[in-house]
């Protein structure tokens, strides 16, 4: 039975481990985690683990450069991660669904004050697998405006943890990017779990960061409010997670492609867009 427990401690022991650079223990680490998971190593960017300084730089390791092809198609809002779709639908009286017996509301969700009901918004909400590409990538050219960091719970995000733990989602640490584009206004939602004790902004900087130093990152924000091209990273998980795409307006989105369970690839085509 999942206990109903923050798994702070349990965290703040495994991510000391995950950080260590002792070169032995990382190895060991790091050959355990490809045993039990059998990650692609043929598109990271080191096959070799002995090029990595510790388990964490692994498991936030990059692509190598074309391991995917970014849909550049101007009508086309491609996945930001890798991961399989768990839940979508239509944002209805400020509330989104979390497994089929939950709902939670936006407002808590996002740190932001909806005036309105939002009835013409949708989500979709993605999980990464520990086997998952653990980077998160702008699905839609844009300015960000708004960047902040919310809740310090840690549960569990898998399915048991859905299905078992009301408010999940808004319990847990998370990071918000809201993205305006020329069309619509869309927000990323990155919510940490269990043994994940930080969501790391592009725009930190930090080899190694305090938690103090994450919150003021995030809530400062990147120092240059410029636009973020489709496919630049926007940040990424220490371990594995979920991501909540909002949309504050979905009219002029072609949802016909979704599927619940549907496994997603970064940089494939999420959804389509009508009208441009």
């Amino acid at each position: 039975m999942h206990k109903l427990i923050p798994h702070i401690f349990l965290t703040f022991f495994l991510g000391a481990l995950a950080n260590s650079r002792v070169r032995f223990l990382k190895n060991i680490l790091i050959r355990i985690f490809i045993s039990i998971y059998k990650p692609n190593m043929d598109e990271a960017i080191h096959s070799d683990i002995n090029k990595y300084t510790c388990y964490n730089d692994f498991f936030t390791r990059r692509l190598k450069v074309g391991a995917r092809k970014i849909d550049s198609s101007n009508n086309v809002f491609i996945s930001p991660v890798d991961g399989e779709i768990v839940d979508h639908g239509q944002i209805k009286g400020g509330q989104l669904i979390q497994a089929k017996d939950y709902k939670y509301s936006l407002n808590d969700l996002t740190g932001k004050d909806f005036e309105e009901n939002l009835d013409e918004g949708y989500f979709i909400t993605i999980y990464l697998a520990p086997t998952d590409y653990h980077r998160i990538h702008c699905p839609f050219e844009g300015k960000i405006t708004t960047s902040r960091h919310l809740g310090k719970s840690l549960f569990s995000v898998n399915k048991a943890a859905q299905d078992s733990i009301p408010n999940l989602y808004i319990k847990n640490e998370r990071s918000v990017i809201e993205i305006d584009s020329e069309e619509f206004t869309y927000t990323i939602v990155s919510v940490g779990a269990s043994v994940v004790g930080s969501i790391v902004p592009y725009w930190s900087g930090r080899e190694r960061i305090t938690r103090n130093e994450l919150i003021e990152d995030w809530n400062n924000g990147p120092t240059e409010k410029t636009k973020i091209r489709k496919g630049d990273e926007l940040a990424h998980f220490r371990m594995g997670s979920t991501v909540i795409i909002v949309f504050k307006n979905a009219k002029n989105i072609d949802l016909d492609s979704l599927k619940e369970n549907m496994r997603v690839k970064f940089g494939d085509k999420l959804l389509s867009l009508k009208n441009i």
